[in-house]
């Protein structure tokens, strides 16, 4: 294909007379309105570009790039207006209609802002006139406006298309360029270089992905402070700076002065809680919810005769002063159904060391991973191993199953259908060991993910099962700059001191020495293995005992009282009805179940347990590997 650098022939013509291109790649044409809305821009501005024609063999221009303005010019009436007239390869044409659309790209926010801006200094343009040449609302304008009141990176985030939007924009705006720049300061201080003005910091684009504007917009908005919700009085509010302001909308008949000072308001609420603490009353701290946190060995009082004081508090939400009764009680673990629990104090939410992209980034990776670790045992795995992990699959939290991965054909082709045809031609099951080995396999990779998702993902279950066949064996190295990327820069900083490099100025500094250090080597960070997943089994499993525990205990003390009963007598003739069924012996006897190497517990003696467990063992171990199994396994004693 020869590309042809000739200048295009600029011609006037009567838009009427151009022919419309039948290859146009843009087949859903816009709508009647839009294509109204650039009639009138082109009224108002004129035509920026022209449109790009060819010169047919009868003269005729046909249209390669522009049909929409040159419907647009017709439709503004317009005799005659500007075209360029081609002579590159023919063969172009097609590419240069279809890359006109493709690569076009809307400009961001705060450019449009700008150029508002310079309408209105530079041509003295009025905000009607501009919405109609920029083909924008009123509400669109304003929304522009609301720029000129944020903080230089927050538009730069707002560029980068990950800036705060609606109600927490018009919240930030709402504060001063001050307030705000001193709220940046404190979130960035943290992240800059030595020497570098954190209040000047530009984010990166995963930070502005992952950045919170709903908190930076909570803390920066303003909230009025009535006095008659104040309990200090002038002398504090002296004390502390504060000038009330008149509400003069609020109804006459109250105290309506305020202040948005509310450091202030609330240094002066702390500062009267201090000065009435006399005995009896005491200072406590109050939960972002409003309730009252006590200290071991009080709690609320409910009733007059018990109250042995009054607690003060200051609410975090509204800077009221709340008080409550307290009572002394016994230091004890609180139940979880106590009328006086109050939630524990939030922590200030920290920024995760890998973000979420990197969490995803992990679990494909470890599903791969997994898949690998089973292919690799298909072929000589223990059945035992086979079975408990079968077991443990069905605790997969994508076990309804919604996320069975399958290589299409619908449901018909899922690895367990497949397998249920495999193994059960007939209605009865093939014994083949490697068959069943090959579908266990093939149904355990369908069905186990360890994907973050919330309807595919398996959970811990399966990265369990990596830990079961040495998934982490199977793990790539996972030091390329794509997932490194996703940590925050604390989170680099603990994987680059790991591995004993140095702290850098930069996350990208720190990302290019690990990068360096671990060259073709092999680098998982403890987090994205599976190792680290038995940890937070066990700390499961101990919960759920723990949980089983207490209701165990809960339903013991509802079911003694009826299990004691004074009045019934068991003793006499009556105490044969209510013996124990015991078991007879088998024809196995005690030598036998010597042979086998089951003894009967030591302290009971019993040969009839020697019996039962001889009997277990030959119905459920059929082969020598079971009955071993089943020798090391299970024990039968006496309760």
């Amino acid at each position: 294909m020869t590309v042809t650098n000739a200048t295009p022939e600029l011609r006037l013509v009567n838009p009427k007379s151009l022919v419309a291109n039948d290859t146009n790649p843009r087949r859903t044409p816009a709508s009647e309105e839009d294509d109204r809305r650039l009639a009138l821009n082109i009224k108002i501005a004129g035509l920026i570009h022209p449109p790009l024609v060819r010169e047919q063999e009868d003269g005729s221009l046909k249209i390669i790039a522009g049909s929409r303005r040159v419907r647009a010019c017709i439709m503004a009436k317009l005799t005659e207006i500007p075209v360029h007239v081609t002579a590159a390869d023919e063969k172009l044409d097609t590419l240069v209609a279809g890359s006109e659309n493709m690569i076009r790209q809307a400009m961001s926010e705060p450019d449009q802002w700008a150029f508002v801006v310079s309408l209105r200094r530079e041509k003295g343009l009025s905000d009607s006139q501009i919405c109609k040449a920029m083909l924008i609302t009123p509400s669109y304008l304003k929304r522009l406006d609301l720029l000129a009141r944020l903080h230089p990176p927050i538009l730069d985030a707002i560029a980068l298309g990950y800036g705060p939007e609606g109600n927490a924009r018009a919240a930030i705006a709402k504060s001063s360029l001050e307030e705000q720049e001193a709220a940046w300061f404190e979130m960035w201080s943290d992240h800059v270089q030595d020497g570098a003005d954190p209040v000047q910091y530009r984010m990166t684009p995963e930070e502005a992905q992952d950045f919170e504007w709903n908190e930076l917009a909570h803390a920066l908005s303003h909230t009025e402070f009535y006095a008659r919700d104040a309990r200090f009085g002038d002398d504090l509010a002296k004390e502390h700076g504060i000038v009330w302001e008149e509400d003069l909308f609020a109804p006459a008949d109250q105290d309506n002065r305020y202040t948005r000072d509310a450091l202030a308001f609330s240094a002066a609420q702390t500062a009267w809680i201090a000065s009435i603490l006399t005995e009896g009353k005491i200072q406590i701290d109050c939960s972002e919810w409003g309730t009252p946190l006590f200290p071991d060995g009080l709690r609320r009082s409910f009733y007059a005769e018990t109250t042995e004081g009054q607690a003060y508090a200051l609410d975090p939400r509204t800077l009221f002063v709340k008080e409550w009764d307290f009572q002394s009680c016994e230091v004890s673990a609180q139940s979880s159904t106590s009328m006086a629990y109050a939630p524990a104090p939030v922590a200030k939410k920290e920024r995760a060391d890998i973000s979420g992209t990197g969490d995803k980034m992990i679990g494909e990776i470890r599903t791969r991973a997994l898949d690998e670790a089973l292919d690799a045992q298909a072929a000589d795995v223990d059945p035992w191993d086979l079975v408990g992990a079968l077991l443990l699959a069905l605790s997969n939290n994508n076990i309804h199953v919604h996320g069975e991965r399958s290589p299409g054909g619908g449901p018909a082709n899922h690895a367990t259908a497949r397998a249920r045809r495999a193994l059960f031609p007939e209605g009865v099951l093939v014994r083949d060991p490697n068959l069943l080995r090959q579908h266990a396999i093939t149904v355990l990779k369908s069905i186990s993910s360890c994907e973050i998702s919330m309807h595919s993902g398996s959970g811990l279950s399966a990265q369990m099962l990596g830990v079961l066949f040495n998934a982490d064996a199977h793990m790539p190295s996972l030091a390329f700059e794509e997932f490194l990327k996703t940590y925050s820069k604390p989170g680099i900083t603990k994987a680059v001191q790991a591995l004993g490099l140095a702290e850098q100025a930069t996350g990208k500094l720190m990302r290019a020495s690990l990068i360096n250090h671990v060259g073709q080597g092999h680098w998982v960070p403890p987090e994205a293995g599976f190792a680290q997943a038995v940890d937070v089994w066990r700390a499961q499993a101990a919960e759920e005992a723990r949980r089983l525990a207490r209701w165990n205990d809960t339903d013991t003390d509802d079911t003694d009282a009826e299990d004691e009963d004074p009045g019934e007598d068991v003793t006499g003739d009556d105490a044969d009805a209510v013996a124990p069924e015991t078991i007879p012996p088998s024809e196995t006897g005690e030598d036998e179940a010597a042979a086998a190497g089951i003894v009967p517990d030591g302290k009971t003696a019993d040969p009839t347990l020697a019996a039962l467990s001889t009997r277990l063992r030959d119905s459920f171990a059929s082969t020598p590997a079971g009955r071993k199994h089943f020798d090391d396994h299970v024990e039968i004693i006496c309760v």
